[in-house]
């Protein structure tokens, strides 16, 4: 499941399954169909938990991008100021030039928070979130080895930068 990561290093992250999970109001609830908006899966990053949904091992593909996107906010927490910041540029750089859509559900539904706000702001909360989940779903389709998939919508010339960044930054061994 995790062959073509980069090399990372760090306390044991625990991995569980359960079914049906929803988050409601901040929470995550396994077997409350109905009860909030489905997810697949949900990182607890100070537990270091993995919650991922029962339904996800139908698709070893779509499970294997769950898994590397999810493990990629442990990275991103221990990413450090500066690599954060230059991300945070690239994606600032994205915007400016008109840059549309995502590698992935969450960073796409993050990227319409942040710019239906009349005014937005880069450095607010929502452009954090935006740029967390967009850096773990660029990194869920660089080392997922599904290059092609319903989700990616970010054109492919503004994956080259990217792909680009995360080559140079993830060298040698890193901390999760």
């Amino acid at each position: 499941m995790l062959a073509g990561l980069p090399q990372l290093s760090g306390s044991p992250v625990c991995v569980y399954a359960r079914p049906e999970l929803t988050a409601h109001r901040g929470k995550l609830r396994a077997g409350a169909e109905g009860h909030g908006t489905e997810v697949y899966a949900a990182s607890f990053i100070r537990k270091r938990e993995i919650i991922l949904s029962e339904e996800l091992f139908e698709d070893l593909r779509l499970l294997r991008l769950i898994v590397i996107h999810e493990l990629f906010h442990f990275v991103w927490t221990r990413l450090g100021n500066r690599a954060r910041n230059e991300f945070h540029d690239l994606l600032a750089r994205e915007i400016q030039r008109g840059a549309r859509g995502e590698l992935g559900e969450s960073a796409d539904v993050s990227k319409r928070a942040f710019r239906l706000r009349s005014q937005p702001e880069f450095r607010s909360r929502l452009w954090r979130e935006y740029a967390c989940e967009s850096f773990c779903d660029t990194a869920a389709w660089m080392y997922s080895g599904v290059r092609e998939w319903g989700e990616y919508r970010l054109a492919k010339r503004w994956r080259a930068p990217r792909e680009e960044w995360f080559r140079k930054v993830f060298t040698g061994c890193w901390s999760c």
